[in-house]
């Protein structure tokens, strides 16, 4: 369902307010067209208490997710989304209207007015600023403080004026009007930042660097405040080191000392006025990814790659107590104000594990696992064969089973998780095959605005064995597979009865599941990451890459002649397996299946694609469906673009249609499955017949 209202832009900031009822279910806020419901709550970036404790308001790849302290009722706000390509209505007195609409917006900044009764936020790729007013449970929106990006937000301590980093440009807006109170003021020079923090009363702000400075700015004048080394270590030929990115910021509650977190694995206490490092502390074995002091400034909290979070004294700077029990590197740290909860002056922590924990800062105990289903990533998913159930596996081996009817999710399979995995859900979703990796995963703020320079990392230090799971039962299935060694793939047949593996230095093997007979082994290596697709009728196997392609016959298990085998990722072959289409860099190629070989039929379209992307055939085999970032592009096999799908905030992983062909589900690094009703859009995109 979407909620539309109209607003007028005059100079660049306006406000509109679009009414939201908590009754409505969750699933169905903030769809976009085509879509029947969004499954999964999306990873988490940023948290905070509301002042008097009762609330907390958790910032998502796909919105603001707002939980009632004391009951842990939830309810999804989702962000505002402007466009100006339908306005409402004429445009009137000169000034051009713009229709907003609910949707998924990923939430990276995100502040409670100082009297609580507004929430403020914005995010990186998401321009708008979106205020959500907790008494009346309406909306307002601020535009055109930026093309692209609110990287940082607080209120000041009237509650009435908030202040914003918009790129490099401060604005001070007037949170009843829309309007800026003061012209924008921009900062000196372009910063490479890494994280932003604002102090607690909007004064100022501090920028962390990729080289692992620290600047602090005066929020009101926009003057340089200070400019710290930091964890920067300058060579002899003064060429800044990298890795030591500043990837955590936080001040303290007076705003008189900051603490800065590094993937170096220190945390350094300076104080803001005297320009002076108070301290370097060293404990953590990871990269330190969240900071967070407590209301009264006596405690900090830190939590790093590794799992762990530690608690440290400041006045001694000593280290006091580590809490364990979340499983995934910690994405944020917030303490509830000393309030009436019954959870004041804990310690929240969110994970990449998908949940939220509250402790006891004075023991470390855990108090309560608060929340969960907040994975950061969908790598594959999966319809029963009755397309009754969804089944969804996250990156870090979370496998969740959703009831289509109820959009509800039915249990949590596998939650012993790893850092990071390989796995494959059979076609039917009643098997899964994974191998678990050990090492950890970060996950940089700016990786939508920079995704080709390295900003995220995923390290590996161990793997696991390949181990094999009947779903329905919850046993696993022992083999030869166990033993097989470092896998880079997984697949399924498609009568869901085959396994296949690609071991790195032993080639592409496959076995009978129900024997564990050894059914065939090609040769394939290669270090970089590998595709393994079946032909729906189970004869061809393809083994792909950005670089090289190879398809076999397993039926003679020989290797076929190929019109050509360089750039040919991803591959999707056609519901009836006589067509291959292949997308590169530059467009998609058709190649035709015939009883002599493969032939080359030729380009349908040169537009240039995304490097990571999914390609599928629809049902009938008249629309290939493609993928750019977080949209899914649509094509006939003619090469005619018929249209685009939005509703992701990040690169989407996986494409799957149900087996009766009306309903698409597709997965995306932002955590969430969103359902489409394919009959629908299938309908309204397809081209008339010629």
């Amino acid at each position: 369902m979407k909620t539309r209202c109209l607003l007028f832009t005059t100079l660049l900031c306006v406000a509109a307010v679009l009414p939201i009822s908590f009754a409505q279910d969750n699933t169905q806020r903030g769809l976009p067209e085509g879509a029947i419901a969004r499954l999964g709550k999306g990873g988490i970036n940023i948290m905070r208490f509301s002042p008097d404790g009762d609330l907390l308001a958790v910032g998502t790849d796909v919105g603001v997710w707002l939980y009632d302290v004391q009951t842990g009722k939830e309810t999804y706000i989702p962000h505002i989304i402007a466009s100006q390509s339908h306005p409402l209505h004429d445009v009137l007195d000169g000034e051009e209207p713009i229709a907003f609409t609910e949707g998924a917006g990923q939430v990276n900044a995100l502040a409670f007015s100082q009297d609580g009764k507004t929430i403020a936020s914005g995010g990186i790729g998401n321009a708008i600023i979106q205020l959500w007013h907790v008494d009346t449970n309406t909306t307002q929106a601020i535009t055109g403080l930026s093309l692209y990006v609110v990287e940082a937000i607080a209120f000041l301590q009237d509650s009435t004026t908030l202040v914003s980093l918009n790129g490099n440009e401060i604005a001070h807006c007037d949170v009843q009007t829309g309007r800026k109170i003061t012209k924008s003021r921009s900062i000196s020079g372009f910063v490479e930042r890494e994280s932003v923090v604002f102090s607690r009363d909007g004064s100022n702000f501090a920028i962390g660097t990729r080289e692992g400075r620290i600047r602090v700015w005066d929020a009101t004048t926009g003057r340089l405040y200070q400019s710290l080394t930091g964890h920067a270590i300058v060579s002899l030929l003064k060429k800044e080191r990298r890795g030591r990115e500043v990837s955590a910021l936080t001040f303290s509650p007076d705003g008189k000392m900051l603490a800065s977190g590094s993937k170096d694995k220190t945390i350094q206490l300076w104080n803001i006025e005297k320009q002076i490092k108070l301290a370097t502390l060293e404990a953590h074995e990871g990269w330190i990814t969240a900071l967070a002091f407590s209301a009264d400034g006596k405690t900090l909290a830190s939590g790093d790659t590794n799992k762990v979070i530690k608690l440290w004294d400041v006045d001694t700077q000593k280290e006091r107590v580590t809490l364990l029990g979340h499983k995934n590197t910690i994405s944020t740290l917030t303490f509830a104000p000393e309030g009436t909860s019954q959870y004041r002056g804990c310690l929240a922590s969110g994970s990449y594990d998908g949940t939220i924990r509250f402790w006891d800062p004075e023991n470390g105990k855990e108090l309560v696992t608060f929340a969960d289903g907040h994975i950061e990533s969908v790598i594959a998913a999966a319809f029963s064969e009755d397309d009754a159930n969804l089944t969804i596996a996250a990156y870090n081996g979370t496998v969740d089973v959703w009831s289509l009817q109820t959009k509800h999710k039915l249990t949590t399979f596998y939650d012993q998780q790893s850092d990071a995995t390989t796995i494959a859900l059979s076609p039917d979703a009643t098997r899964l095959a994974f191998q678990g990796l050990k090492g950890f995963r970060y996950l940089s703020p700016y990786v939508n605005l920079f995704p080709y320079d390295g900003r995220n990392a995923t390290v590996y230090r161990s793997f696991g064995s390949i181990q094999l799971w009947n779903i329905i039962n919850r046993k696993e299935i022992s083999g030869p597979w166990q033993d097989a060694g470092h896998t880079k793939a997984l697949t399924f047949s498609p009568d869901n009865n085959i396994l296949v593996a690609y071991i790195y230095d032993r080639g592409i093997l496959a076995w009978e599941i129900e024997t564990g007979v050894e059914l065939f082994r090609f040769w394939w290596k290669t270090r970089i990451g590998t595709g393994l697709t079946f032909s729906p009728n189970g004869k061809l196997l393809t083994a792909h890459t950005h670089q090289e392609i190879e398809i076999w016959d397993t039926t003679t298990q020989r290797e076929l002649t190929l019109p050509n085998k360089e750039f040919c990722f991803p591959l999707a072959f056609s519901p009836d397996s006589t067509t291959i289409a292949l997308g590169d860099t530059k467009g998609i190629i058709l190649w035709d299946v015939t009883p002599t070989g493969i032939q080359d039929r030729g380009k349908i379209t040169d537009k240039p694609r995304a490097f990571n992307s999914v390609l599928i055939f629809s049902p009938d085999g008249q629309i290939l469906l493609d993928t750019k970032g977080s949209e899914i592009i649509l094509w006939d096999t003619n090469g005619i673009n018929l249209g685009t799908l939005s509703g992701h905030t990040e690169t989407i992983t996986t494409l799957v249609f149900s087996h009766d062909g009306k309903m698409l589900a597709s997965g995306s690094d932002d955590g969430t499955v969103l359902l489409w009703d394919w009959e629908k859009i299938s309908t309204k995109r397809k081209m008339p017949q010629r």
